[in-house]
């Protein structure tokens, strides 16, 4: 029944809603191409990244992609990169670009495209409180943990969790040096991102190749004036990488996108390390905010639960009552 019944239902949604939703055309593409250059050039730029670095999202990878050209009146209104994951697709900047949707001429015009789609879209985590606005099928706010760098962050910190602080600090110090902004050490940290997730059921590393790509470009481009920046901090073992991070850096907040660390050195508490290395770098080149994001228990030793932050799924009511029927 599930094998048969599932995907019948989704085909059939999609029919649905390409009938029942006024005003919106959605035109697939499975590959980039010129048309969808020129739509992208109609809309405009999603703020802080150029078109030019945004179509290093919309390239090729092992994950499936394919494109979405939403029009009104013979306009283009969106253009909706996404990337298969489960059963499901996300926007192809989700975990490279934080709270980024897609490029739309208005919140609105996407939220109609969203809806004409047909399929199912989710938003794991990053977006603002915005995303309400765009009515989606559900959405949460789950507790995100942040460091308020303008304070004295340490005295929020638990005796234990400052004593395992200062422990790794000496470990690591003995022999580990700190090193920023190798474009070297991004490749190293995307791939062992990676194998650190590889065999995960939520399959979040169908993003690897996207990241790595992105932030790469994106490096290579940004200036001490770019309203969003990209940095990488590691610890190195003489010429071996123990453990590292990239940093996602707008507004005077600092988001930790990928924290990884190899495990033969776990001993010496280098995921500690580098956390706090993290930490110490944001508050010292003039930061506010540290957000470690949702999940992961260890989030809550080093920073307080805030709200703000948000996911969100957007899919036609036919695939929900699939969900409802235990059929996905």
């Amino acid at each position: 029944m599930t094998h048969v019944a599932a995907p019948a239902v989704i085909a059939t949604a999609r029919i649905v809603t390409r009938f029942t939703t006024r005003g919106v055309h959605i035109a697939w593409f499975d590959a980039w191409n010129s048309t969808l250059d020129q739509a992208l050039g109609f809309l405009p730029a999603i703020p802080g990244c150029d078109r030019d670095l945004y179509r290093e999202l919309t390239r090729p990878t092992r994950a499936r992609k394919r494109h979405a050209l939403a029009t009104e009146n013979g306009h283009p209104t969106a253009l909706i990169s996404l990337r298969r994951r489960r059963r499901y697709w996300e926007p192809v900047a989700y975990q490279s670009l934080s709270g980024v949707i897609a490029p739309a001429s208005s919140p609105a015009a996407l939220a109609r495209a969203l809806h004409a789609l047909g399929v199912e879209v989710r938003v794991e985590a990053g977006l603002d409180k915005s995303v309400v606005e765009l009515n989606p099928r559900s959405y949460w706010s789950p507790d995100n943990y942040s460091v308020n760098l303008r304070g004295d962050y340490e005295a929020r910190w638990s005796r234990n969790h400052r004593k395992n602080v200062r422990r790794a600090r000496q470990r690591c110090d003995e022999f580990m040096r700190l090193r920023i902004d190798d474009e070297t050490d991004l490749e190293w940290c995307c791939a062992q991102w990676g194998r650190m997730w590889e065999g995960n059921d939520a399959e979040e590393t169908v993003a690897a190749e996207d990241r790595l790509r992105f932030w790469r470009a994106f490096m290579k481009r940004q200036t001490a004036g770019s309203p969003i920046q990209f940095h990488t901090l590691h610890l190195l073992d003489g010429d071996r990488r123990t453990a590292g991070v990239v940093l996602m850096c707008q507004d005077g907040v600092v988001l930790g996108q990928c924290i990884v660390r190899d495990p033969e050195y776990d001993r010496f508490w280098v995921g500690v390390r580098i956390m706090e290395a993290s930490i110490e770098w944001a508050a010292r080149v003039g930061h506010r905010q540290f957000d470690l994001g949702s999940g992961q228990d260890y989030k809550q030793s080093w920073g307080e639960p805030v709200a703000g932050r948000y996911g969100a799924i957007f899919r036609p009511r036919a695939v929900s009552a699939l969900y409802r029927l235990g059929l996905l």
